[in-house]
């Protein structure tokens, strides 16, 4: 076999790779005898059946499977020996490669085209200042957490008059094309929550209801999807998905949520074991654990403000030409030759991004261990599983669940691993760079974030 490369410019190259028939023929007439072993041709018994039949039936399949068996793994072989740092995947040549006919046994030569990664220099240290931006909970963002989990916290009491928030509990009478109680038709019994009506006309029409009251309306038109409507009269998906019937409903019953009183109570529901008792305490409490929890939003931001820093001043050159035929053909009709004109250049960033990226996993050592992708599965199914006092019966169900998930569900795997490698990645980046950390309100935040689509 004989295998060279030549530059066809700056960043790319051809690669021919030549077999002669001695390193191709053996393996061909290898597998064709053990079909000819193996087949079954009425009027022949098994195993008896003509070589040069086999040869005709399986031939051009079979030689074309182990030909490119063979050029493949010698060109990944020889990618690695020579150690060529190439962007994406080698690429038939099919101007280059000959047209060739199986039954002559020749040499036979395969042509492949390469594009090679840029090189280029990456400075990470405190000569680059990044923005980091924390996000503080004003009094009027505090207020409304306060206002939801009290509401979460509350009590169902009973009303006369049914507000825009309210449950509603009464019976369902289908009616007919004239307005009257369908004889056999759907009764049931069943609560309806106001705010969760779709059709502002008929959500307006509960607003104000009282005890005893009787409305007429489409449960179909109410509640905008089958799911719910068959919910809402006890039938199936299917029998709700043709209803067009209008209903009779009177309601029995009326119920608001009170939200919890601002006591000690409410204050050690929310926060367990905290001791909090009067209300500025505990108003910190909630701010400081807000504020905690926005830590993956700011985390989230700053990714996307070192990304185009680091691209910003780390130029790199691509081989565009052979990029963009290497986006169309492995993405097999997927991309059209329209979609990539219009979003090359995102292209060109993200993949950017991930040579810096791998160059920042290189030069830092930059891990994720199977222990750790383990672990993070482990999560999944049992939050707090790491400070919990586990039986050995319960570990060993975790782990063998987490083995399971990692072995069946590998799209999902990828993701996790990824997931982490970021996490790696912005923990690094941070402890390089210089930060310049700044505070900013929520809705100032969500207004600069919104900044970037």
């Amino acid at each position: 076999m004989e295998i060279t490369r030549e530059n066809t410019g700056e960043m790319t190259a051809t690669v021919k790779i030549s077999i002669s028939p001695e390193e191709y023929t053996e393996n061909v007439n290898k597998v064709l005898k053990d079909y000819q072993r193996k087949a079954n041709v009425p009027g022949f018994r098994p195993g008896h059946v003509p070589f040069g039949m086999i040869k005709k039936m399986y031939g051009t399949s079979v030689f074309a499977d182990e030909v490119n068996k063979l050029v493949s793994d010698s060109l990944q072989n020889y990618i690695t020996e020579e150690k060529l740092d190439i962007l994406g995947q080698p690429l038939p040549n099919m101007e280059l490669t000959p047209l060739f006919d199986w039954k002559e046994e020749k040499e036979i030569s395969f042509f492949f085209d390469l594009g090679f990664s840029p090189k280029f220099d990456l400075t990470l240290d405190d000569s680059i200042s990044i923005d980091y931006h924390t996000i503080k909970v004003n009094d009027e963002l505090l207020d409304k957490y306060i206002t939801d989990i009290r509401q979460r916290y509350g009590s169902m009491s009973n009303v006369e008059v049914a507000g825009e928030k309210d449950v509603l509990a009464g019976d369902f009478k289908e009616l007919d094309a004239e307005g009257s109680i369908l004889e056999n038709g759907i009764f049931h019994t069943s609560k309806i929550m106001i705010d969760t009506i779709k059709d502002e006309e008929i959500k307006k029409s509960f607003i104000g209801a009282k005890p005893g009251d009787t409305l007429v309306f489409s449960p179909t038109k109410a509640s905008g999807n089958a799911s719910e409507t068959a919910s809402m009269l006890g039938i199936t998906k299917e029998r709700a998905e043709s209803l067009d019937s209008e209903f009779q409903f009177t309601v029995t019953e009326i119920t608001t949520m009170v939200p919890s009183e601002m006591d000690e109570e409410f204050y050690g529901k929310v926060f367990p074991d905290s001791g909090i008792s009067v209300e500025a305490d505990f108003r910190e409490r909630l701010r400081a654990e807000s504020e905690a929890s926005f830590t993956g939003d700011s985390d989230h931001l700053f990714m996307h403000h070192a990304q185009d820093k680091l691209m910003e001043i780390t130029p790199m050159l691509l081989p565009d030409e052979f990029l963009k035929r290497w986006l169309l053909e492995s993405n097999e009709g997927k991309i059209t030759e329209e979609d990539l004109s219009r979003d090359y250049d995102k292209y060109v960033s993200s993949m950017k991004w991930q040579l810096i990226e791998n160059r920042m996993i290189k030069d830092f050592n930059v891990e994720v261990g199977d222990e750790e992708i383990k672990d993070f599965v482990k999560d999944r199914y049992l939050p707090g599983w790491r400070t919990m006092p586990l039986t050995d019966d319960l570990k060993k169900r975790l782990e063998t669940l987490a083995d399971s998930f990692l072995e069946t569900r590998h799209d999902e795997v990828r993701r996790i691993i990824d997931g982490l490698f970021e996490i790696r990645i912005s923990a690094l980046i941070k402890s390089k760079v210089k930060l310049i950390e700044k505070e900013i309100s929520y809705e100032d935040f969500v207004k600069l974030d919104g900044e970037r689509h």
